[in-house]
């Protein structure tokens, strides 16, 4: 999954947290919404390495 694909399912689960009334339900949604957009950083973050590491492989002689 992209990092776009994960800020779409912490969007969902926001989302979903505001249609709620159930305190337990909505602390639930919070930490799933909390773990996509973890999981939406460090697959960007990953991205930027595999960019960066690609141009230091090409610019080794």
């Amino acid at each position: 999954m992209s990092a776009n694909d994960y800020l779409t399912m912490a969007k969902h689960y926001r989302r979903a947290k505001e249609a709620t009334r159930d305190s337990f339900t909505r602390r639930y949604l919070e930490d799933m919404e909390r773990s996509y957009r973890v999981l939406a950083a460090s697959e960007a973050a990953l991205e930027a390495s595999k960019k960066e590491q690609a141009v230091l492989d090409e610019s080794k002689p």
